[in-house]
């Protein structure tokens, strides 16, 4: 009986540590695909009205970003970025230039984006 206690209750450590340090790495992902969003300029176009990011370019109609999540994964945003694919008979507008990895960063985090 003790062992069975001592089995559970090391399992449910273990548990609570991954899922703590699962929670840190998505938190840390985050603040990287936001932090990029705003080095890159993608915010020159584009707003993120659920978090508050407005567009600088008033004039722009890229589209506001709060729900791409729920419409597009994140291959598929990472391959627009590159100018791999079509939305609407037309590719993204600005080359990237970023490296391969910050694509997939930004792309992991835009899918992120859903209204709740």
């Amino acid at each position: 009986m003790k062992k069975n206690i001592r089995l559970v209750t090391t399992l449910s450590m273990v548990f609570l540590f991954v899922v703590s340090i699962s929670s840190i790495t998505l938190a840390v992902d985050a603040a990287a695909g936001q932090k990029l969003f705003m080095d890159k300029k993608c915010n020159t176009c584009h707003s993120i009205d659920s978090m508050k990011i407005t567009k600088k370019l008033a004039t722009s109609k890229a589209p506001d970003l709060s729900n791409v999540g729920s419409e597009k994964n994140a291959e598929w945003i990472q391959k627009w970025l590159k100018k791999e694919v079509e939305l609407n008979g037309k590719k993204h507008t600005p080359t990237w230039a970023g490296t391969p990895e910050e694509a997939k960063t930004l792309a992991e985090w835009v899918a992120t984006l859903k209204k709740q």
